[in-house]
């Protein structure tokens, strides 16, 4: 089940179902071949301070984050065949559709909060909002 991401700083929802790619195989694979966002709208590598797009079908939105989930780097509308880094503060990164930064007016120096889902669980290492 996903979680519900929200930009504290604005008040804003990011995003309404992420889901977490934790471990390196879920890192790797990514959103590499999908087509669309069917099953959720968000979705948060961690560790993860650098992305690229080889094998995706479809532009994303990225926010890079530190380690107090604040937007240190944001990119739009990333197309496939590239690289984008959060630099040295990058900790986890966040890929969204394309339009989304634009769409809930977040960018960098904001501060997400990540809000925990149905069963009552928030990701590991990510406080309550």
């Amino acid at each position: 089940m996903g979680f519900k991401i929200r930009n504290a700083t604005k008040n804003t929802v990011v995003c309404e179902e992420a889901s977490i790619a934790d471990s390196f195989w879920k890192r790797a694979k990514g959103l590499m071949f999908r087509k669309d966002w069917q099953e959720f709208d968000g979705l948060l590598l961690d560790p993860c301070g650098s992305i690229h797009t080889m094998g995706m079908r479809m532009k994303i939105d990225v926010c890079f984050l530190d380690a107090e989930q604040r937007i240190v780097k944001s990119v739009g509308s990333l197309g496939a065949w590239r690289t984008a880094s959060g630099g040295r503060h990058g900790h986890a990164t966040l890929e969204l559709p394309a339009g989304t930064l634009e769409r809930t007016g977040t960018e960098a120096g904001d501060r997400l909060a990540l809000e925990q889902d149905e069963q009552g669980q928030t990701p590991a290492g990510s406080d309550e909002g």
